[in-house]
């Protein structure tokens, strides 16, 4: 069985003499390979250490087993516990996340169904600029984790910090000292990244469990009260769920502290989407480090770095629909590329808080579907064909899911090239576009792939583009299982290389011939292993496909599905 990989990173090393290496999540895995040859080099967890993880969550399920036995009959005045999700351990039909019965649901009071521990799916990659460092989110656990990647692509965890929301996006500050972490509530925190967790206890004094560090203090504390009573409630289910209120004899749990070092930065009042940072030189001609934002509601806000992040610099307001990704290409930092559920692309001046142009995504898709649709072979669309007339369908719903830059070549007048590409979800293409130096993007292709692609990653010293695949829904949808006898690792990852001679963009085949090679070794040494399947099954959509559930209802783009 092979396992997509729903989230690429690039490490590119300081040293010349190094090689830069390729990071890949796939489910609650990171493999990590050789971007020169494609060699793979190593995986987080190992399966040494799998093992034994899942050995200790069988004694452990069997010791919770007999601990319920023993006091499932006095648990009968008390209200019902609720159910607790363990993922992204696998069942019988591959699911990576599953429910446990904290209480049990046969007879006897035990549960007959037990999930062993594991990691959660990784959700996020980012790497430093050096290239020393990865940073990798898991969502379930709303845990940042760090590792140490050394010269030959071994990963060592060295910190996991769980952050009080689950994180949305991350990026770094320019000298790679500082995480910047946004999440669902619209928060932004810095953290730094060699941050090591202490003791809530030793904070001010203060003990992470209440205001007051003394046990006395503790035991002053009022029992827990609903505030509704027997007044204010008048149906039969809310007096059955009050009177399982009033039996409970245990005190308030009190919201615990963040056991390391952040600090709150900024916050929108809406879901944030993604975060950027970059460098600019301010109007005294000193350079200034200014955080970019957005968020479901479609704002961009400029604000300052830290420590300034509380003063906003400005906005930028042109979308009609939610933003999914900021880009902001080198050379040109003064730049912004944006996207999101509205179809359009758009570049933004960003100190003038100004859009410079929009281009329109929907009917290059449209022309992509009308075309190819059914076709699984790698192809271009040339830049004429979206000057001809397209039938474009009312109901074709176009997201953005990535936007990366890649300086190519220097024009004749000296002056860098960049070439953007841009993703959608549920698209099996590459759109390619090109920033000149009169601040206009151009499109270029379309390139059209084997399956929809789920991320890609931008090797810049190549001048190369890799993207992962998913092989288990059909092409232009999120919905529709794939055929998985036609199944192939080929299928799994794809590799492009930009040519400065002939402007165009070629597939890589030896590069690309490695990275099959190396993705079906993984898939060989995980595939005893159950938690290998971390890609498959019903919540594999959420993993791969989550950027269409921040659709308003009743917005412009929604349609009946």
């Amino acid at each position: 069985m092979l396992y997509q990989y729903q989230c690429l990173a690039y490490c590119q090393p300081a040293s010349q003499s190094q090689t830069g290496i390729l990071v890949g999540a796939s489910g609650s895995f990171i493999h990590t390979f050789s971007a020169q040859n494609g060699r793979y080099l190593s995986t987080w967890p190992s399966l040494e250490t799998t093992a034994q993880t899942r050995s200790s969550g069988q004694n452990n399920g069997k010791k919770s087993e007999v601990s319920n036995q023993k006091s499932s009959s006095q648990d009968d005045s008390k209200r019902p516990p609720k159910r607790q999700k363990l993922s992204p351990a696998t069942d019988d039909s591959g699911n990576f996340s599953a429910e446990i019965a904290a209480a049990g649901d046969s007879d006897n009071g035990v549960s007959t169904k037990y999930q062993q521990p594991s990691n959660p799916p990784i959700i996020k990659l980012a790497g430093t600029s050096a290239g020393q460092h990865v940073i990798a989110v898991t969502g379930e656990d709303k845990c940042i984790r760090v590792f140490d990647l050394a010269a030959d692509g071994i990963l060592m965890q060295l910190s996991e910090r769980a952050m009080p929301k689950r994180p949305c996006a991350i990026t770094l500050t320019p000298d790679d000292s500082t995480i910047l972490c946004a999440d669902k509530f619209g928060d932004v925190y810095s953290l730094p990244l060699a941050g090591q967790a202490y003791e809530p206890e030793a904070v001010n004094g203060i003990d992470a469990n209440g205001p007051n560090s003394s046990s006395d203090q503790k035991q002053k504390q009022k029992p827990f009260a609903p505030s509704a009573t027997s007044l204010t409630v008048h149906t039969k289910r809310n007096r059955d769920v009050l009177r399982q209120q009033q039996k409970l004899n245990n005190h308030r749990a009190e919201k615990k502290a963040l056991s390391f070092d952040h600090k709150l930065l900024l916050g929108h009042v809406s879901l944030l989407t993604d975060v950027a940072c970059v460098t600019l030189a301010s109007p005294s001609h000193k350079p200034r480090n200014y955080i970019l934002t957005s968020d479901r509601d479609e704002h961009i806000r400029i604000s300052r770095g830290v420590p300034q992040a509380h003063i906003i610099e400005g906005y930028c307001l042109g979308h009609t629909e939610f933003i999914t990704k900021l880009c902001v290409p080198p050379v040109y930092p003064h730049l912004l590329i944006s996207g999101g559920g509205d179809n359009y692309l758009i570049l933004w001046d960003l100190f003038a808080g100004r859009m410079q142009q929009q281009l329109d995504l929907k009917s290059l898709v449209a022309t992509l579907k009308n075309t190819h649709l059914g076709d699984g072979n790698f192809s271009d669309v040339s830049p004429e064909i979206k000057t001809t007339e397209t039938k474009v369908d009312k109901t074709l719903r176009v997201c953005v899911s990535n936007i990366q830059a890649l300086e190519t070549h220097n024009e004749p007048s000296g002056h860098p090239v960049i070439q953007i590409i841009v993703t959608c979800e549920g698209v099996p293409a590459l759109f390619t576009f090109t920033l000149g130096v009169n601040a206009q993007i151009r499109f270029n292709a379309s390139i059209h792939t084997e399956s929809n692609v789920i991320d890609l990653a931008v090797l810049r010293k190549q001048s190369s583009v890799v993207y992962s695949m998913d092989t288990s829904h059909q092409a232009f949808s999120t919905d529709a299982s794939a055929d998985t006898v036609k199944q192939s690792s080929r299928s799994l990852v794809g590799c492009l290389s930009y040519s400065s001679d002939s402007k165009t963009w070629k597939e890589n085949e030896p590069l690309q011939a490695n990275l099959v090679a190396a993705t079906r070794q993984c898939a060989d040494s995980h595939q005893h292993d159950p938690q290998a399947g971390a890609a498959e099954g019903k919540s594999l959509h959420e993993l791969l496909y989550g950027l269409e559930s921040l659709r308003k209802r009743g917005s412009e783009n929604e349609t009946d599905v």
